[in-house]
């Protein structure tokens, strides 16, 4: 098994090492160390861990990566029927969104397919936004993902889905427009955690950072060289930032309610 991975893809989300850990493991500041004959059992957890990359940074050389193959619709239902003239609606246009589109052209649905995002932009990738981008490597408008196939979707951008009629099988868009589905998948993602204090929230200088507006206004902060910055969460994207901002001379202070940095997703050992 020869195991390479794509450096100009990777941004460091780590399912890889979540998913195999025995394999996927770093070793100084570069090197990722691998199994290069694994048994029947980690072979599975391997493929399974390039499978998870979001971005497909990573090929196994040699073996085919699974991809997870719908079940066939029962005799008595008339499945060809649905997947030429079904209409499937998406709520969440980033990356969940994108490749769900993608999987289901893949698996021959021709039918209707609307994808329903409140952000004007297509998907982007959010990951460059709390390092490369508020470093100055990448520009925010130039972390679109990429496409694997064309989707023939219709994109309704900017649109914020406010409700959802299940008996009516349609989906409310802010506005006041309704969009009729026959099957409807839901990744809108998460949300980043605002200041509870609205009128402190709309105070100069204090940015929450979730969006492709919100790292071109955080990075234009950076920029204009401010005597301090504050960081409340030493999470991934709280130390991302708190790096950039000592790799610009900046003096930063990170708050985190937790005992050590990156706890909840490392571990308080590794945290620390």
């Amino acid at each position: 098994m020869r195991l390479v991975v794509d450096l100009t893809k990777c941004q460091g989300y780590g399912q890889c090492a979540f998913l195999a850990p025995e394999v996927f493991t770093m070793h100084g500041d570069e090197a990722q160390e691998y199994h290069p004959d694994p048994d029947d059992s980690q072979r599975r957890r391997n493929l399974r861990a390039a499978a998870s990359c979001p971005v497909q940074a990573i090929r196994l050389d040699g073996e085919e990566v699974p991809r997870q193959v719908p079940a066939a619709a029962p005799a008595h239902e008339d499945g060809g029927a649905f997947l030429r003239t079904g209409r499937i609606v998406i709520v969440g246009a980033s990356l969940a969104g994108l490749r769900a589109a993608e999987q289901l052209r893949e698996d021959g649905f021709t039918g209707s397919l609307t994808v329903i995002g409140d952000e004007p932009h297509e998907p982007y990738d959010r990951v460059p936004l709390s390092k490369q981008v508020q470093a100055g490597w990448v520009q925010p408008d130039r972390t679109a993902l990429p496409r694997r196939r064309g989707t023939d979707a219709q994109w309704r951008l900017g649109a914020a889905a406010t409700g959802l009629d299940v008996p009516g099988r349609q989906v409310h868009l802010a506005g006041g427009t309704r969009i009729g589905f026959d099957k409807l998948l839901i990744a809108t993602g998460l949300r980043a955690r605002p200041w509870p204090n609205p009128a402190e929230a709309a105070l100069a200088g204090v940015v929450t950072l979730r969006t492709r507006q919100d790292a071109a206004h955080l990075r234009q902060l950076l920029a204009a060289g401010p005597a301090r910055v504050l960081v409340i969460g030493a999470g991934f994207i709280g130390s991302e930032i708190a790096s950039v901002c000592r790799g610009l001379g900046l003096q930063v202070t990170v708050a985190e309610a937790g005992p050590a940095p990156l706890r909840a997703a490392l571990g308080e050992t590794i945290g620390a």
